[in-house]
């Protein structure tokens, strides 16, 4: 099951006995748990039909086994909720072999009025037998990043039950300045509702959020930065790209990261380029780079300020300047300095 079907079940009222909760997107994680106590537990019974255990406490395994036995009280159903539950190998923190064993017995016979619902921030290994128990018992479903039309149609949803309505172009502008979609990124969704929520603010006094309040408010991911950075480059104006590489060392970002971020930079302008020589389409570029379209739009863009051959010779000193850095012969920072006055 996937989190579009889990929802969807139980807008519908269909509740399990069982589900397993992973992944790094906690906040739609804690929403579902959220739907599950609305439907299970009313406010006025929850201190007699509701149990949440520690996953990460001594003998949770044990204390799970006898919540999940207890009869409700009042209610036809008992719900049981388990947070951060760490399924780790022997020697490290989380439930021991001993522990599954209990859990594994415990979800074979889970009665009819209980509801276990166990969640957990990293992935499980669904090879053990426990996990194959829980797929069989019940839904193990996985709470990963969001992909782009459902990341829009959530932000849309957000700010809408905030009441504001926000335009096709303010809204594309908006993701892409959260970051969220960069590959590796590590952005989640609570960050985002966290800008959500400035935005909101800012804009108190009116029904709509315009680009202009976008710009004003939102942070500029290092993707973004890093854009900007080789835009400078490629206008050639080096004291500019000095300047915003000093802001990204003043925020405090790793050096290592940005020269990362700036190869890649290169190494998808020269892949773009490669692409619309060979006379694909800009969304079939963006299919092929992996990257929305609306990105790759601003990467072909980009990429008529260089030559072939100057994105060649500036991905090469990107490489050679980051064997210098790990090497230990260089700052970091010195090394970026000297690639982009370089440059």
């Amino acid at each position: 099951m996937d989190m579009t079907e889990l929802f969807n079940s139980l807008k519908r009222g269909e509740v399990g006995r069982l589900y397993l909760f992973y992944g790094p997107e906690d906040l739609l994680m804690r929403e579902a748990v959220g739907r599950l106590r609305e439907l299970l537990v009313p406010a006025s019974t929850e201190q007699m039909n509701l149990t949440v255990i520690d996953g990460g406490d001594g003998g949770a395994a044990q204390k799970i086994a006898n919540a999940v036995e207890t009869l409700p009280f009042m209610s036809q159903k008992r719900l049981v909720i388990v947070n951060n539950a760490v399924f780790a190998p022997a020697g490290k923190r989380g439930f021991t072999q001993a522990d599954m064993e209990v859990l594994d017995n415990c979800i074979r016979s889970i009665p009819d009025y209980t509801c276990l619902v166990i969640t957990a921030r990293n992935s499980p290994d669904m090879r053990t037998k426990l996990m194959k128990t829980m797929k069989t018992a019940g839904e193990v479903v996985e709470f990963c990043a969001l992909k782009p039309q459902v990341l829009e149609k959530w932000v849309v949803k957000r700010f809408k039950d905030a009441g504001k309505d926000i335009s096709r172009a303010a809204l594309k502008r908006f993701i892409f300045l959260t970051g969220y979609l960069e590959r590796d990124s590590g952005k989640t969704l609570e960050g985002i509702a966290n800008e959500i929520e400035k935005v909101v603010k800012y804009c108190e006094d009116r029904d709509t959020v315009r680009q202009e309040d976008i710009e004003a408010l939102a942070p500029e991911s290092l993707s973004m930065n890093i854009f900007k950075l080789v835009d400078t480059i490629g206008g050639r104006d080096i004291s500019k790209a000095l300047e915003l590489l000093e802001d990204m060392k003043r925020g405090g970002e790793p050096p290592v990261r940005v020269l990362f971020m700036v190869a890649r930079q290169f190494r998808l302008l020269l892949q773009a380029s490669f692409y619309r020589e060979m006379g694909y389409s800009g969304k079939t570029i963006a299919s092929k780079l992996q990257l929305p379209p609306f990105v790759a739009a601003s990467l072909m863009r980009q990429a008529g300020n260089f030559t072939r051959e100057e994105l060649k010779k500036k991905l090469k000193e990107c490489g050679e300047a980051d064997a210098r850095v790990k090497s230990g012969r260089i700052d970091p920072w010195l090394a970026l300095e000297l690639l982009i006055a370089g440059l």
